[in-house]
């Protein structure tokens, strides 16, 4: 399916609405096999240097710079995003990726651990640990690849006071216009 280059920016109250929303893919404009609720959220800058902020206040720095975080964060729920199959499977594939790296990793840490605590001289199960270790948090990088977010390639507006989709599909998008 061909994409549209261009951005389309719906209203946060629009898509917070159940059955607002196009019933093809954003990503693929294939249709949709699943609709799902999610929530987004924007990129807030916090003024002023957080090294000063909290190396110099400790505590209460750190609970300053959330103070402004609270006040300037807003969250929109999203209500039924279509997912066509292809984004369905791509993102229990990420997913599953992500779980067997975090869980496997764990298990081969604390396995490790365990043997090496159990058993004498072995010493090639540091190198498990570290591993195991290792893997947890590079569990991240899958994770964020199957994150609804990166695959509707939705995001909301500084503001947020509107969803922007950057390069949504032509089915997407003609039935917003038809829609509207």
């Amino acid at each position: 399916m061909p994409q549209h280059t261009g951005v389309v920016t719906l209203p946060v109250d629009s898509v917070g609405q159940p059955g607002n929303l196009p019933r093809h893919c954003s990503r693929h404009g294939l249709s949709a096999v699943l609709q799902k609720d999610f929530v987004l959220q924007p990129k807030v800058k916090i003024e002023g240097n957080r090294f000063t902020q909290v190396s110099g206040r400790g505590v209460l720095g750190m609970a300053e710079r959330l103070d402004q975080y609270r006040k300037k964060v807003r969250v929109a729920d999203i209500k039924g995003w279509p997912l066509c199959q292809k984004c369905t499977r791509t993102r229990a594939l990420w997913l599953t990726v992500a779980s067997a790296m975090f869980f496997g990793g764990l298990a081969a840490f604390v396995g490790s651990l365990i043997a090496a605590a159990v058993t004498d001289g072995m010493q090639w199960l540091a190198t498990v640990a570290v591993a195991g270790f290792a893997l947890m948090p590079l569990a991240a990088v899958p994770f964020t690849m199957g994150s609804l977010p990166r695959l509707t390639r939705a995001r909301t507006s500084p503001d947020g006071t509107s969803v922007i989709i950057e390069s949504p599909s032509h089915a997407f998008t003609a039935e917003l216009s038809s829609d509207r």
